[in-house]
């Protein structure tokens, strides 16, 4: 048994189509599986699903559960939507036709309406062209800041059911470049947004995305943060945040591994929209041990 329910396609920035990352997550022994296109937009963006195909995501979604559920496969039809204020919302109403099973509320602009927009998780150089012009005078807590008043709105407002790379902000701070991510008023205001979490009762993910991609040696979120996310009893589930084949099944064991680390000692997965399920990590781990074999 496996699961993660963020998973990517050519569709959008993904680099292989779903029938391909169905099969892969099937050879790997995954019970569940959740593809999570990039929500359409109002504008365009070379990662988002555009309009004109999102039709045809959700049929090939749809036939993809038809194929694999007799085969012990469950597949979701999700996306992963944004908030980003004056831009769009994970609860906008122009998702509905699709029928989704789930959504994946994500935090990536971190510029409103007005300023040059652009995201956390743009490559190193143009993301840091970018701050340097929307921080001119130097205060880059700005970018900090603005993540996690995004991240903590998204939460009050609701509208989805997982929170996707829950510090994402981290992903181009390597060595502290920006800001200093142990630094009272940055854990203040991330533990903010993981109470809000709890209060709410929101399902947040271990995302090991930036591992695959080789961007970070850790999974969102931190240490840190997915310790005080156990104390406040969030309750957590696994997004490979697979953009590729290679990415599939390959870093389970190192999100097991930090959910431990912070203490957990279960993880929850979708068994049917709306519904979740517990299983214990020794559980999961032993059967993880039984598909290698």
């Amino acid at each position: 048994m496996a699961f993660s329910f963020h998973t990517h396609t050519s569709f959008c920035d993904g680099k292989a189509d779903a029938a391909v990352m169905a099969a892969t997550a099937f050879e790997h022994h995954y019970s569940h599986l959740g593809f999570s296109a990039h929500a359409p937009v109002p504008f365009k963006t070379r990662w988002n699903l555009p309009w004109d195909r999102a039709e045809a995501y959700v049929v090939a979604i749809r036939e993809l559960q038809r194929v694999y559920a007799p085969r012990g496969m469950k597949i979701f039809l999700g996306l992963e939507t944004d908030y980003a204020p004056g831009l769009t919302m994970p609860d906008t109403p122009a998702y509905e036709p699709f029928e989704l099973d789930y959504r994946i509320g994500s935090v990536h602009y971190i510029t409103a309406r007005g300023e040059e927009f652009f995201t956390v998780d743009e490559p190193q150089e143009q993301f840091t062209s970018k701050v340097l012009r929307w921080a001119s005078d130097g205060d880059y807590s700005r970018i900090w800041k603005r993540y996690w008043q995004y991240m903590a709105e998204m939460i009050a407002r609701d509208g989805f059911d997982i929170i996707g790379h829950f510090d994402l902000v981290k992903k181009n701070n390597a060595d502290g470049r920006w800001f200093d991510e142990s630094a009272p008023a940055y854990i203040d205001a991330a533990f903010q947004a993981v109470d809000l979490a709890s209060e709410r009762g929101t399902i947040a993910e271990i995302n090991t995305g930036g591992i695959a991609r080789g961007k970070h040696h850790e999974p969102y979120p931190s240490l840190t943060i997915l310790k005080r996310m156990r104390a406040k009893g969030v309750k957590i589930t696994i997004g490979d945040d697979a953009h590729a084949p290679s990415h599939i099944g390959t870093y389970q064991h190192a999100a097991l591994a930090a959910a431990e680390e912070a203490g957990y000692r279960s993880l929850w997965y979708m068994d049917a929209p709306k519904v979740w399920k517990e299983i214990s990590i020794d559980a999961l781990r032993a059967e993880m041990r039984r598909a290698d074999h």
